[in-house]
């Protein structure tokens, strides 16, 4: 009975050193394309940390934070949704990741592409001016719903791009390491970009109180520094932003239409140093600004043929 005892207790030892070595081994496995998962979704990370202070910073100030965070838990849900969905999709479903790609690298396209065009005043520019005015209760909370509303919609679609991008990266990965790499990433990218972003946001608040609550010349120049140099990192983000959604969007669009994939031959004999410029910029954002202009027509054609039924009714 003892010498039982004995073979069923080292037997648990190994079988306890086998799963130490295995969770280890996965650790590291999660860890590992964790990082690469996150440098190949590093352009829609600083197209999301560019593109959201455009909807935030029109709130009033002392509801900036508040706003932030309703953002940032949405997108969390959001992702939380996502990731189980991607998992079932690459068993059952492998197919549908290049579609939903090429849908998200679309509306992408058309963002920048409507982003270039206001900036360059092709058409009507948005405002979004930086006030610290405080509306009645009723139009605060309005606003504040239509900017994380706004805010989601575009988060909800660089989220589905970030993990469609992580989920084909790991797809030969066992489920358990899918499934951390996920995870990790889709806390990374949440916290990161809206931790940056709320930085940005109250740049200037910060500012003000050092020039208000400091004495030293030091405090005053730094603050001085931040009011003025507020405009000019919002006017910086939303250029980067925008050039950020063209690379990504036309980068996607061609990895998962076939048919593009020739454009990137043509570069083969070019020197290196021109081959990335053109492999990684210059072909994604041509290939965004023809599909964001076509898709910029779509819609006034759409808008036309709506305002013309509506005078006819």
């Amino acid at each position: 009975m003892s010498g039982l005892i004995g073979y069923i207790s080292a037997l648990a030892d190994d079988l306890s050193a086998v799963a130490v070595k295995v969770s280890a081994g996965t650790i590291d496995d999660i860890a590992s394309q964790s990082a690469k998962s996150l440098s190949k979704t590093a352009g829609i990370l600083i197209d999301d940390t560019a593109t959201i202070p455009q909807y935030v910073n029109n709130t009033a100030a002392k509801r900036e934070l508040p706003v932030i965070w309703k953002i940032t838990k949405k997108s969390l849900r959001n992702k939380a949704l996502m990731i189980p969905m991607a998992i079932l999709i690459t068993y059952f479903a492998p197919w549908v990741m290049a579609p939903i790609l090429i849908l998200g690298g679309s509306y992408l396209a058309f963002e920048g592409t409507e982003s270039l065009a206001e900036k360059i005043g092709v058409i009507k520019e948005h405002n979004h001016s930086h006030e610290h005015s405080m509306p009645n209760t009723d139009d605060l909370m309005a606003a504040e719903d239509e900017t994380v509303n706004s805010a989601v919609r575009t988060d909800t679609i660089l989220s589905i791009e970030i993990i469609a991008l992580t989920i084909a990266s790991v797809a030969t990965e066992e489920i358990l390491t899918q499934l951390g790499v996920l995870i990790i990433v889709a806390l990374v990218a949440t916290f990161a970009v809206y931790g940056i972003v709320g930085v940005i946001i109250k740049m200037d608040d910060v500012g003000f109180y050092l020039k208000e609550k400091k004495d030293s010349g030091l405090y005053q120049h730094a603050g001085t520094l931040l009011i003025q140099g507020m405009p000019k990192v919002l006017k910086a983000l939303g250029w980067i932003g925008m050039i950020a959604m063209l690379m990504v969007g036309g980068g996607i669009v061609m990895h998962n239409i076939p048919q593009l994939h020739i454009l990137a031959e043509i570069t083969h004999n070019l020197s290196s140093t021109v081959q990335i410029i053109t492999d990684f910029f210059i072909i994604p954002v041509v290939i965004s600004i023809t599909l964001g202009v076509f898709l910029i027509s779509i819609k006034a054609l759409l808008a036309r043929i709506q305002v013309t039924h509506k005078n006819n009714t």
